[in-house]
């Protein structure tokens, strides 16, 4: 999950017990991709892999437990930055309906990148986004990550972060996998030099 997506990490208030992690999913519009399933064993972590796929976008999540897990605290949920605009309403409109069903916090991990990008540029921290440690600069970060669930808001994009403005402007966009398959279609496309440019100007 690099900088081919856009990610967030999704809190549940309450943990959710991994017998109902399908049956939420389902409730909200998200399929349960089976062929992608890893079962939690005593010794390996588990997988849930869901995924909405309409004209709209790919909204994707992934479910994580460990081996002594029985209940799911978080999980991550993206989208490819080569979506259709309408992707971004599809993903609130999925966070909306499972906050209903089930209290969650939204925590937006692009915000954190951004901001320790420009702490990296006045030399505030190491290129590992290291030095801040322990520090009330670190909590007050952390805590503005936390976002309410409000599409219009998100699309003002306040901060400039660099993945939302290349989404919001993503008038025809492809509905595909983040990862490996939105890499494979930027260089097709001929438009890995622009990708880079945009990574460059948020670096």
């Amino acid at each position: 999950m690099g900088l081919e997506a856009y990610l967030f990490n999704i809190e549940f208030k309450e943990p959710l017990l991994e017998q109902d992690i399908v049956r939420v999913f389902d409730k909200i519009g998200m399929t349960h991709l089976i062929e992608k399933f890893e079962k939690r064993t005593d010794k390996n972590y588990g997988s849930y892999y869901f995924e909405l796929r309409t004209e709209n976008g790919l909204t994707e999540g992934h479910c994580i437990l460990a081996p002594t897990d029985t209940e799911l605290s978080d999980f991550s949920l993206r989208f490819s930055v080569v979506s259709p605009k309408t992707v971004i309403d599809q993903t609130f409109g999925l966070l909306k309906k499972l906050n209903d069903l089930k209290p969650i916090n939204v925590y937006d991990t692009e915000i954190k990148n951004h901001v320790y990008r420009q702490l990296r540029k006045d030399k505030k921290v190491d290129d590992w986004f290291n030095g801040l440690e322990g520090t009330d600069e670190e909590e007050k970060i952390e805590k503005s990550c936390y976002i309410e669930i409000d599409v219009e808001n998100f699309k003002l994009n306040q901060l400039g972060i660099m993945k939302r403005q290349i989404v919001t402007n993503n008038d025809k966009g492809e509905v595909i996998e983040s990862g490996s398959t939105t890499i494979d279609h930027i260089e097709k496309k001929g438009l890995f030099d622009r990708f880079i440019g945009w990574v460059k100007n948020e670096l």
